[in-house]
């Protein structure tokens, strides 16, 4: 695992009501296996809280995970997450999770977001989150563009390792988007889709999957980057964005639409 540590400058701006909680580290970039995290500690040395953004490779959703004391994240349950700057609401509210680690002193959230979302929290002096009813967390975020570069170059590494082509990847300057109106975490995927004899038989699952999207913004070669375990379940993934998925195509540095690379875990859960 390689780590990419850097500086970030602390940027001045509106006072909220509560003090920002001020960043105790620099910016951390994690290399793993089939992972990328960006991720950085605020508030107490001692007890800081630290909060990480790890993207699907060159995929449209961003999970955000937030450690730190459970006297300050609250109680655990599932919960609504809002993100908001000076300038307003990030994105829209989604659910999260709050749980208790099992060293009995510290919680985790974990949400999602869109990756546009995370481009907007770029340079913001202060991003407050609001989880349940616990008070909200602010904190002086200072995320910058260079940190986001380096997460686009790990990125760009594990599309490699998984074997796509390193020119293709290399020739984006602008990144596929979904097609106008379409919303991929709603639309692509939906409980109609859990395959029947998955669902019989009781089978659930999480699956990473990589896709092409063709200079037309068309979903073709879909495979499986990491199993569930459970065949139906991949194959009913990749079967599913296949069908659906529709993008604004990848340009390259001349404007010219090129093919690009997705890629997007899949959770089947049975419900209750």
């Amino acid at each position: 695992m390689m780590r990419w540590t850097m500086a970030a400058m602390l940027l001045t701006g509106q006072t909220p009501a509560t003090a920002p909680l001020a960043p105790v580290s620099s910016w951390n970039v994690e290399y793993a296996d089939d992972l990328c995290v960006v991720s950085r500690a605020y508030g107490d040395v001692a007890t800081p809280i630290t909060i990480g953004f790890k993207p699907t490779p060159f995929g449209d959703t961003i999970q955000s995970v937030v450690f730190g004391p459970r006297s300050r994240l609250g109680p655990q349950g599932e919960i609504d997450v809002t993100l908001s700057t000076p300038s307003g609401t990030v994105d829209e509210p989604g659910k999260g999770t709050r749980v208790h680690l099992p060293d009995g002193k510290r919680a985790a959230i974990t949400y999602y977001i869109s990756r546009q979302s995370l481009e907007r929290l770029v340079d913001s002096p202060v991003v407050t989150m609001r989880a349940g009813r616990s008070a909200p967390l602010t904190v002086a975020l200072s995320l910058r563009q260079p940190v986001l570069a380096a997460l686009r170059r790990c990125e760009a590494d594990l599309l490699q390792h998984w074997g796509y082509d390193a020119s293709k990847i290399a020739a984006v300057a602008t990144r596929a988007g979904p097609a106008p109106g379409d919303n991929p975490r709603r639309n692509w995927i939906t409980p109609d889709d859990y395959p029947t004899a998955a669902f019989i038989a009781r089978k659930q699952g999480r699956v990473l999957i990589g896709w092409t999207i063709s200079p037309q913004g068309r979903v073709a070669d879909c495979r499986i980057l990491r199993s569930s375990g459970v065949a139906d379940l991949d194959t009913a993934a990749c079967d599913a964005v296949t069908r659906r998925g529709r993008y604004s195509p990848a340009l390259d540095a001349a404007g010219k639409p090129v093919k690009s690379y997705s890629t997007r875990y899949v959770t089947w859960q049975l419900p209750g």
